[in-house]
């Protein structure tokens, strides 16, 4: 960490990113990387560009292709710099690249316009002892944990632009409990007979979660689907006196196009939930960092939020969202958010 004056241990300092007590050197500097990427791509949305510039190569704005190349640019420079690192990120830089947008974007950083990308307002909220920001001007003193910003509440600085009443609000996360959704689902169910003629899958009750059954349950209310990935239809499902009843779930909730169609998540672990089938999320604490193992992948938005405030534990293939990494004091406070949901924790 002495190479060229301890540059990546005073970013480190500056962004506040610790090593584990277990973590490889090697590792704590590709997280360090990681982050300036995001924050380095955050900041090149202040370039003077043409707002109605278009990549010929990608037919993407300019401000998309900038974004991306931005990333790349650094990065080629830190691996140049850190060649010890370059095992870690095997991955083509494009997938690297389209990762760190798409989490920023998903996660309200940024606002896509048909022609560009600019940064969200300012606005935060606070959870426990943190402030969660987003859209603070790049100057503005903050800790990262992943690519997302905040502060120690007792952090003397004025909160700038909106001030939001819960997280929950800020980053449209779920409010309801997972057996309070699934409920408020059942209430407005129409009931019919459902078609078996077509190829349906059912909803695994057990893991692999990702892997969907042939055969229908008997005794519970589950979840079904027909259909192709890129439009399925999503239905409630029972089986009464032999006969298979359905009732649809509405597109708006299972096939929001801005997530690319796993929207459904938010019935699937509601009624997985509802049984008590959730797999408890687990976690391993070292030192300042937390690694945390998921079963099943959460709704988007709880996702997103995740994936902005955690590094993939490793950066040679994407996506990778099974096992992430978070500062310790940003998952305390994430854990109490989630269990607020329904969602269940384990340490191992």
């Amino acid at each position: 960490m002495n190479k060229y004056h301890g540059l990546l241990e005073k970013i480190a300092g500056e962004l506040h990113i610790e090593c584990g007590e277990k973590e490889s050197i090697e590792n704590w500097k590709a997280r360090i990387v990681y982050s300036l990427l995001g924050r380095m791509a955050y900041a090149s949305l202040i370039d003077r560009l043409e707002e109605d510039e278009i990549a010929v190569e990608s037919n993407e704005p300019v401000s998309i292709t900038h974004f991306k190349r931005r990333i790349c640019t650094i990065l080629d420079s830190y691996l140049e710099l850190y060649p010890e690192i370059g095992v870690l990120f095997l991955s083509e830089q494009k997938t690297l690249c389209d990762e760190i947008y798409d989490i920023i974007l998903k996660s309200g950083y940024i606002y896509h316009t048909p022609y560009s990308i600019t940064m969200a307002p300012p606005c935060s909220a606070i959870q426990g002892g943190l402030r969660f920001e987003r859209g603070m001007p790049l100057d503005r003193k903050q800790y990262i944990s992943g690519l997302g910003t905040y502060l120690p509440i007792g952090y003397n600085i004025f909160s700038k632009g909106t001030v939001y009443p819960t997280v929950q609000d800020m980053f449209g996360l779920q409010k309801v409990s997972l057996c309070e959704f699934w409920d408020e689902l059942l209430s407005t169910a129409n009931w019919h007979s459902l078609c078996t003629n077509e190829d349906i899958e059912y909803l695994p009750h057990r893991p692999p979660f990702y892997c969907w059954d042939n055969i229908p349950l008997k005794d519970i209310i589950s979840i079904a689907r027909i259909g192709q990935q890129d439009g399925r239809i999503y239905y409630l499902y029972q089986m009464k006196n032999g006969h298979q009843l359905g009732s649809q779930l509405p597109q708006w909730l299972v096939n929001d196009t801005f997530y690319n169609g796993v929207s459904y998540r938010i019935a699937s672990n509601a009624c997985l939930a509802a049984y008590s089938h959730l797999p408890a999320i687990q976690y391993n604490k070292d030192g300042p960092i937390v690694t945390v193992s998921f079963k099943y992948l959460l709704p988007p938005t709880e996702l997103y939020w995740l994936k902005l405030y955690s590094w993939p534990q490793q950066f040679s293939h994407f996506p990778n969202d099974f096992t992430r990494i978070f500062n310790l004091q940003v998952f305390c406070e994430v854990k109490t958010v989630l269990e607020q949901i329904g969602y269940q924790f384990t340490e191992v």
